[in-house]
Parts: structure tokens; C-alpha cells; sequence
């Protein structure tokens, strides 16, 4: 019983703080459905669910006039190394499908929410 209550305290405790961890980070890419053009931001470490920050990155793109939007955002990772090299990996993969790329200078707004 008393392990089973101790389990039960360390998950409460865990889950209470799970921003104090560590940074996580990653990026987000979208896509004006229709078009070529493909916007990437800059890895930025991430305080938001990835369905926020999508949400977040279209509106932003709306807002700029641009429409139809797709915005997608990896889960966020624990090493920056990896959500860098994703995120090289993402305009390669677009500039190989003749996506014209455009930097999405969103980072700073999307990491402080």
C-alpha cells in the first residue's frame, strides 16, 4: 500500500511541473494550399501543445493575408540538435519539390505562449 501511495505522489508531482523539466523545442512549417509557397520558422523552444501552436502559425500567416493555410509543427524534442536538424530537413525536402520557402519570423511569438 505504501509504495502504490508513493507512485501515486511522484505522478501528482510530475505532472504539477512539467515545464520545469527542460526546454523542448521544434518548429513549424505551413503551406498555402494551392500554391508554392511553404513558410518555416526558426527552432524555438515550445510552451504550447502542437495543436495550439498550428492554430497559432495560421492565424499569424491569415493575418499577413495569406489563405488557406496548413500549418504543422512537430511534437517537441528534448535535444535542439535534432529539432535543427529536422527542421534543415523540412526545407530541403520542400526546395526539392520547387516549394518557393519563405522564413516565418514567429518564433518569439509562438515560444511565449
Amino acid at each position: 500500500m505504501r509504495a502504490w501511495r508513493w507512485l501515486a505522489f511522484l505522478g501528482v508531482a510530475l505532472c504539477a511541473h512539467p515545464a520545469q523539466a527542460s526546454a523542448r523545442w521544434t518548429f513549424c512549417v505551413a503551406s498555402a494550399l494551392g500554391s508554392g509557397d511553404v513558410w518555416i520558422t526558426d527552432v524555438f523552444a515550445a510552451n504550447s501543445d502542437r495543436e495550439r501552436l498550428e492554430n497559432d502559425v495560421k492565424n499569424l500567416l491569415t493575418r499577413q493575408g495569406a489563405q488557406r493555410i496548413v500549418a504543422q509543427c512537430p511534437t517537441p524534442v528534448d535535444d535542439k540538435t535534432a529539432a535543427v536538424n529536422a527542421q534543415i530537413l523540412a526545407e530541403e525536402f520542400n526546395r526539392k519539390l520547387g516549394k518557393t520557402l519563405h522564413a516565418l519570423a514567429a518564433a518569439e511569438k509562438l515560444s511565449r505562449r
